[in-house]
C-alpha cells in the first residue's frame, strides 16, 4: 500500500492509532534550541530533555516548560489534556492580548514548537504568542474525515474532533487566557491532514493553517479532492496556509505536487499561501524546521532590522502598518523597537525626543521594568535626577513583583541613581 499515513501503528487495521509516551511531559527549556535546529536537525532530535544540572548550583534543578491542564469533552466522551506556553511578557503585560498557536500531537511537538516560538519572538521575528498543545489520544479517529477499512479501522471522527476543538477547547482557552482572536492551527502528518480538513470545512475557525507533511492519500486522496471542491465554491478567503514536505518520493511526492498545484491554480482571492520542501529531512524530523519557517512566512517582513532605525520612527509606524495589512490583523510596534529608537536618540544627544519615546513606552507598557529603566536613563541624561530615581525605583518594584530575571541589574541602576543625586 503506497502513501504515508503517519499514525504510528504497527499493523494496519488498528483502531487505536497512536498512544504517545508521557516521557516528554517534563522537559527543559533550552534557549539554544532553535540554534541547534539550524545547525543540525538530527543532533537536535538527540537532545535529552528532563532534569538539568545547572552550573554552580551543585544540585539538580528541574525546569518545566509550560503548564498542563485538561478539559472534559462531551463531544468526544473523554478528557483531553493540553499544554500551554505563555509569552515572557504575559505576567506583567496585564492589558495585552495575544495570538494563539493551536498545536496537534503535543506529546511530540510541543517542546520544540514552544521553544521556537519563544526564540523567534525574543529576537523580534514574530510577535509574542500563546502556544496551546493538544495531546492526541486516538489519532486515526480524530484526524480523518471518513472510515477507510481497506487500510485502517476506526477513522472518520474529524468532524467530532473539530466540534470539540471549536465548541469546547478553544472557548476554554479564550476564557482562561488573554487571547486576541487570531488563531493558528498546526499539524504534522495525520495532524496535517486534519489541518487541511479544517481549511476546507470551516476556514473561519482559524486565520492561519500549517499543514506539515500532511497525509494526503487517505481514502483515495480525499484531502486533495476536498480541497479542490472547497476552492471551487469559495470566492474569497482571508487566511494564510503553509504546506511543507520532507524527503518524499514516489506516490507521496506526486500527491504533494498535486496539492501544491491546486494552491497555485485554484486558490480563492485573498488567500496567502506558501509551500516549502525540506528534501534532506525525514518525515518525522521535518517539523523542527518547518514550524519555524511557517511562522516566519506568516509574519513575513515583521522583523525591524537595526539598519531601519536611521529611517525614522514614522517609517517604523508605516512598517508595522504594512505587516498588519499583510497578516490581516493589527500589530503594534513592539516595546523593543520603541526602546531602540529612544536609545538611539539618547546617543545622538536628542534628549527631549528620547524622553518622549521612553514615556510612550511606559504608557504602552506600564508594568514593564525595562521601559521604566529606560525612562530613568533619559531623565538622568537630562539632569532630572529626582525623576530618574523615581523611575528606577519603579523599575525595581516591577522587576521584583513580576520576578524579572534582571532584577539585580535594575537594583544596581537604582543605587547608581541615588549616588548621583547625593553628589
Amino acid at each position: 500500500m503506497s502513501g504515508r499515513f503517519g499514525f504510528n501503528c504497527t499493523p494496519p487495521k488498528m483502531s487505536n492509532a497512536h498512544n504517545n509516551s508521557d516521557g516528554q511531559r517534563k522537559m527543559s527549556q533550552i534557549n539554544a534550541w532553535a540554534w541547534a535546529i539550524g545547525r543540525d536537525v538530527r543532533a537536535a532530535i538527540c537532545i535529552t530533555f528532563g532534569v538539568l544540572y545547572l552550573c554552580g548550583t551543585g544540585a539538580a534543578a528541574q525546569i518545566v516548560m509550560g503548564q498542563t491542564d485538561s478539559v472534559h469533552s462531551s463531544v468526544l466522551q473523554e478528557v483531553r489534556n493540553y499544554r500551554v506556553s505563555l509569552p515572557q511578557s504575559y505576567a506583567w503585560a496585564s492589558d495585552r492580548r495575544y495570538p494563539v498557536l493551536y498545536l496537534l500531537d503535543a506529546q511530540s511537538e510541543f517542546i520544540h514548537t514552544a521553544a521556537s516560538v519563544g526564540y523567534l519572538a525574543d529576537h523580534g521575528e514574530i510577535p509574542e504568542m500563546i502556544v496551546v498543545g493538544i495531546d492526541s489520544t486516538v489519532r486515526v479517529r480524530d484526524y480523518t474525515q471518513t472510515d477507510w477499512p481497506k487500510a485502517w479501522v476506526g477513522g472518520g471522527g474529524a468532524h467530532n474532533f473539530k466540534s470539540a476543538l471549536s465548541n469546547e477547547i478553544i472557548p476554554t482557552i479564550e476564557q482562561k487566557y488573554r487571547t486576541d482572536g487570531f488563531r493558528i492551527l498546526s499539524g504534522h502528518s495525520a495532524g496535517g491532514q486534519f489541518v487541511l480538513f479544517c481549511l476546507t470545512s470551516e476556514p473561519s475557525l482559524f486565520r492561519a493553517f500549517f499543514a506539515l507533511s500532511p497525509s494526503l492519500d487517505w481514502d483515495n486522496n480525499l484531502p486533495q479532492r476536498s480541497l479542490e471542491k472547497a476552492f471551487k465554491l469559495t470566492r474569497k478567503l482571508d487566511a494564510f496556509v503553509y504546506i511543507a514536505r520532507s524527503d518524499d518520493a514516489g506516490r507521496p511526492l506526486k500527491d504533494y505536487q498535486q496539492l501544491e498545484q491546486t494552491f497555485k491554480t485554484r486558490s480563492p482571492k485573498g488567500l496567502r499561501w506558501n509551500s516549502q520542501a525540506f528534501p534532506k529531512e525525514t518525515h518525522a524530523g521535518m517539523p523542527l524546521l518547518a514550524q519555524i519557517d511557517a511562522l516566519r512566512h506568516l509574519y513575513q517582513g515583521y522583523r525591524f532590522h537595526d539598519d531601519m532605525v536611521a529611517k525614522g520612527f514614522d517609517y517604523a509606524q508605516q512598517h508595522f502598518r504594512r505587516v498588519s495589512k499583510t497578516v490581516g490583523w493589527p500589530l503594534n510596534i513592539p516595546e523593543s523597537v520603541i526602546n531602540e529608537f529612544a536609545y538611539n536618540a539618547l546617543s545622538e544627544g536628542k534628549i527631549h525626543k528620547a524622553t518622549e519615546l521612553f514615556k510612550r513606552n511606559t504608557q504602552d507598557n506600564p508594568n514593564s521594568a525595562n521601559a521604566w529603566d529606560g525612562l530613568a536613563d533619559a531623565y538622568a541624561k537630562a539632569g532630572h535626577l529626582t525623576l530618574a530615581v523615581q523611575a528606577s525605583d519603579r523599575a525595581v518594584a516591577l522587576a521584583s513583583q513580576y520576578a524579572n530575571p534582571h532584577l539585580e541589574n535594575f537594583i544596581a541602576q537604582a543605587k547608581k541613581r541615588i549616588v548621583q543625586i547625593h553628589k
